[in-house]
């Protein structure tokens, strides 16, 4: 990471009155932040139910769903989104707005992040998790996050070549959890759950937005290729193309 440093001496010498000016300035945006009601943004996929309360944030006085009484309600975010069971966890995370697109709630949801922990008591807990090898599962947040951020362009190439395999490669495949969701959302179209949830019976336009592909995972650490295949032979076995293979 490059870190555009260019501090001045001088800075340390800047007139009274200039910084007194921005002092105030910074004051006045600061109160104006703090006084400003604050709305919390839900995701619109029929998908899964919302629970609004039940991810606590650390501190109960930063974030408020609404401010129209004086009992503020804490908002769901990262790193509280935990649940006793994995659709318990997957609601959460969308209730926070953190996973928001139906195709990745799908995903992950077909894929139970207890068979990539070495802790199955702690599977749902928003935190990441060791594997062994100095290595970590990451936080189901921080997997809900690079999905998001990678749907775009795998919908934007789905489009542009409509008969084109996707190709995704995973770097630093770990536990192959997120190897695993990821080939859940490549694989064959036929083979796609199309619903995620009992209340959504006619879901098969999610599952079908982006290409059948492959998925590419590889990891620096032998021993955690190893893991990864073991990982995704428990249930979800039919992705893998050859487990004799590395």
């Amino acid at each position: 990471i490059i870190i555009n440093n260019n501090n001045n001496n001088n800075n340390h010498h800047s007139k009274k009155s200039s910084f007194s000016t921005s002092s105030l300035i910074f004051r006045i945006l600061a109160i104006t932040t703090l006084l400003s009601p604050r709305k919390a943004f839900a995701s619109s996929s029929p998908s899964l139910s919302f629970a609004p309360k039940t991810c606590k944030a650390a501190e109960p006085n930063l974030a408020y769903i609404g401010n129209n009484n004086h009992k503020p309600k804490p908002l769901m975010r990262a790193w509280r989104c935990h649940g006793s069971t994995h659709r318990e966890m997957m609601e959460k995370l969308a209730s926070a707005g953190i996973v928001k697109a139906p195709i990745n709630i799908q995903a992950l949801l077909s894929v139970d992040r207890r068979n990539y922990v070495m802790n199955e008591d702690d599977a749902y807990t928003d935190s990441p998790q060791p594997i062994g090898y100095g290595a970590t599962i990451s936080a189901p947040h921080m997997h809900a996050n690079v999905l998001e951020d990678l749907l775009p362009p795998l919908i934007r190439a789905s489009k542009k070549y409509p008969t084109k395999p996707l190709s995704i490669l995973d770097v630093g495949c770990g536990s192959g959890y997120l190897t695993a969701v990821f080939g859940r959302m490549v694989e064959p179209k036929t083979n796609r759950k199309t619903t995620s949830s009992p209340s959504s019976p006619s879901s098969s336009s999610f599952s079908t937005t982006l290409n059948e592909g492959k998925v590419y995972g590889i990891d620096v650490i032998p021993q955690l290729v190893e893991l990864s295949k073991t990982n995704i032979s428990k249930q979800d076995r039919d992705l893998l193309l050859d487990v004799s293979s590395t």
